[in-house]
């Protein structure tokens, strides 16, 4: 299955869409959740739904698509939600996950494109590579 690209288009002044496929994903609602098991007994709507009560949560969610190929990983699940706020508010939480015993190997973060991930991975990359470089020197 060729991948789907993502490309940005501007529809309004100051307004920049994310297009995936026939998707389109607005910037600053979206979220990606690593680590949510794949399940036959309910939909990945209604593990996002719970996992959101679980933080005390009730967005409202656009949007639910595990992304890549199924295989032996746990594929990570872009979840859209209806505003900004609700993205913030849920991240804010998403610390609590680690307490818990259902949902401690679970993380969400706010999504970031393939091209955004690359230049951190590699910065990330140049930064360990300074660490080790110079041990015991702050990193400027």
């Amino acid at each position: 299955r060729e991948r789907e690209r993502e490309r940005e288009i501007e529809l309004e002044p100051g307004k920049v869409w994310r297009i995936r496929g026939d998707s389109v994903i607005e910037d600053g609602t979206s979220l990606m959740v690593f680590g949510l098991q794949e399940t036959t007994d309910c939909t990945d709507q209604d593990s996002i739904k719970s996992l959101f009560t679980h933080l005390d949560e009730a967005p409202v969610v656009s949007k639910v698509e595990r992304l890549g190929n199924s295989g032996d990983q746990v594929r990570p699940v872009l979840v859209v939600l209806s505003t900004k706020e609700a993205v913030r508010t849920v991240l804010r939480k998403a610390a609590r996950l680690k307490n818990s015993e259902v949902y401690q190997t679970v993380t969400i973060a706010p999504y970031i494109t393939p091209d955004e991930r690359a230049k951190r991975r590699a910065l990330l990359a140049k930064l360990r590579e300074k660490i080790e470089l110079e041990p015991g020197k702050g990193v400027k």
